[in-house]
């Protein structure tokens, strides 16, 4: 079954002083291998490149964007 992956997961697995960080890193290394395929939207791309551009964090949009459109 495919994990779906929304903006709050995403943030939370990249942003390390988000309140909910460590709970994101224990549940994603609990993640038996090799990994369950990986669904998302083009939604919850734009959220995500949204909430690290409006911080400042360009640099940060554009490695995440990279590693889920690179993503089989």
């Amino acid at each position: 079954m495919p994990l779906f992956l929304d903006t709050g997961f995403v943030i939370a697995l990249e942003v390390t002083d988000d309140q909910n960080h460590p709970t994101a890193t224990n549940y994603w290394k609990s993640l038996k291998s090799p990994l369950p395929k990986l669904s998302t939207t083009s939604y919850v791309f734009d959220e995500m490149a949204t909430f690290f551009n409006s911080r400042g964090l360009h640099h940060k949009a554009i490695e995440v964007g990279y590693r889920l459109i690179e993503s089989p």
